[in-house]
């Protein structure tokens, strides 16, 4: 990883040392960041997961709603070398859709005067195939029948 560093610091600095005394500018500034990536030898996959209320089952010993999908893109060299990011995306496209990095938190009032957090978050495990789990639990480790939603994740694996 310290070589990485050292050779992505060095091609930056090369890029500015290089580019900065010439009066050429023909690059634009999306070359410039494909040199940059380039020279980190970044690169990412994007995996949408679409859990539907369905697939929401409720685990007694932890008190929370569980949802388990295949991620055969996750490989031990992604698990153990990169970098694994999840996202949620709330309301759809045409209606103001935002996505959240999880872990998700978000605090509400039952109508009674009751306020708990709700938080949505997920854990990764490798194997054959690997799986992200997803995860809802209640601040009051109420069963809320309401928290099983259809949800859209985004999971982005960078190595």
């Amino acid at each position: 990883m310290k070589r990485k560093l050292m050779n992505a610091t060095l091609a930056i600095a090369g890029l500015f040392l290089g580019f900065g005394c010439s009066t050429d500018d023909t690059l634009t500034d999306y070359e410039v960041q494909q040199m940059i990536n380039n020279s980190l030898e970044g690169q990412w996959t994007i995996v949408n997961i679409a859990v539907s209320k369905e697939d929401w089952i409720w685990n007694d010993n932890k008190s929370q709603w569980e949802a388990v999908k295949s991620l055969p893109e996750l490989t031990s060299n992604i698990y153990e070398e990169g970098a694994q990011l999840a996202y949620l995306f709330l309301r759809t496209q045409d209606s103001g859709e935002v996505q959240k990095l999880l872990p998700y938190v978000e605090t509400w009032s039952d109508g009674n005067g009751n306020i708990f957090t709700e938080t949505i978050s997920c854990d990764y495990q490798l194997g054959n195939p690997s799986t992200v789990a997803f995860f809802i639990k209640e601040s009051d480790l109420y069963k809320d029948p309401d928290a099983q939603q259809n949800y859209a994740f985004r999971i982005v694996l960078l190595y």
